[in-house]
């Protein structure tokens, strides 16, 4: 068993590189033969205070989800001077929150909003106004609206932080090809990772059933409970990393392969595609006044869709199976055209 001096300094330690609630500091005194109670560490969080902590660090309580709170040793940095330049980022970071934020935690980004301006005001700074329209946001592409969003963000979140196992008692539509058989039965699921794609927040992480990456669209939760089952963060986030650096955008591929992806744009389409981040692996290279584009990714159809986007300043050059793919996408969408097929949701993208 640790001497008090000694468990205060692991509690110190641990605190400076850890956001952690009490549950998660008695685990870890635990694992170091330092077993307390919860009674003890409340003390201990005191003592850590008044003794380890340096002139230059605070001890930081943040009350979260539950009224649980999350203890964190942080550094206390200098006053420093607020700079034109760090105003009009921050405005232009508020400018890029979608409406689907903004409209549905509207008290919330008031508050911000006021304290902010109370803020710059002092600063005797120059401020961008959104009401004079000097700011504008087109809002393209963005979800405006999802009551089921706002139910569950909060909980989403609450569950990542702490590394626990949500039970989805209920799941709807399909945003990623993630959910092609529609699933009807309960599905525990460890969330591990909110991602921003396109207008849209999801939710990325680990089915404990078949032990695969899924990526769901957080509208498609329809209903969640949290359960008391945490996961290993490090583990899972290595898994996620790897099953999304493969996928294109956020879509399920058709396999598990990984192909060598080229594609001839035209050279006023390529000088605007290239200047867009698009893939981690993509690279491009002027040839006869064209822009070829390559990267190593899985086909889906986020990726197919994208292509079509390009209309007919595009080529397809390879791999085979993206051209066939392309020309069935081109045959269904004919059909269409000539009504020869009902207008009926076709997926021609589900995992083989």
């Amino acid at each position: 068993m640790l001497k008090q001096t000694e468990r205060l300094k692991v509690i110190y330690d641990f605190l400076k590189h850890t956001a952690a609630d009490a549950s998660t500091i008695l685990e870890h005194l635990k694992q170091k033969e330092a077993e307390i109670s919860l009674r003890q560490l409340q003390r201990d969080l005191v003592e850590v205070e008044k003794v380890f902590l340096q002139p230059n660090e605070q001890l930081v309580a943040t009350v979260v989800g539950y009224r649980k709170k999350i203890w964190k040793i942080s550094a206390v940095d200098g006053k420093k001077e607020l700079t034109q330049e760090s105003i009009n980022l921050l405005y232009l970071s508020l400018l890029t929150s979608p409406n689907l934020l903004k409209e549905q935690k509207k008290l919330h980004f008031d508050l911000f909003q006021e304290v902010l301006e109370t803020t710059l005001q002092q600063s005797n700074k120059a401020i961008l106004n959104e009401d004079k329209q000097q700011l504008i946001n087109t809002h393209f592409y963005e979800i405006t609206k999802d009551v089921i969003f706002n139910q569950n963000i909060d909980d989403i979140i609450w569950a990542i932080i702490h590394k626990k196992h949500i039970q989805i008692t209920e799941l709807i539509d399909d945003y990623t090809v993630d959910n092609y058989v529609f699933k009807t039965n309960k599905i525990d699921f460890a969330p591990v990772f909110i991602v921003y794609h396109r207008g849209t927040f999801l939710v990325s992480g680990v089915e404990n059933h078949q032990k695969e990456v899924v990526i769901y669209e957080i509208g498609q939760l329809k209903k969640i409970q949290i359960l008391d089952k945490g996961y290993n963060y490090e583990v899972l986030s290595k898994k996620i990393k790897i099953e999304m650096a493969n996928r294109f955008g956020i879509t399920k591929n058709i396999n598990n392969e990984v192909y060598n992806i080229k594609i001839e744009f035209t050279s006023v389409t390529g000088a605007l595609v290239s200047k867009y981040f698009w893939h981690h692996s993509q690279h491009f290279e002027k040839k006869n006044g064209n822009q070829i584009m390559t990267m190593r990714c899985g086909i889906n159809r986020e990726l197919l869709g994208w292509i079509f986007q390009w209309m007919y300043n595009i080529r397809i050059i390879e791999p085979t199976v993206l051209l066939e793919y392309y020309d069935k996408t081109l045959d269904e969408m004919l059909a269409n055209r000539k009504k020869t097929k009902a207008l009926v949701y076709r997926n021609i993208f589900e995992p083989k």
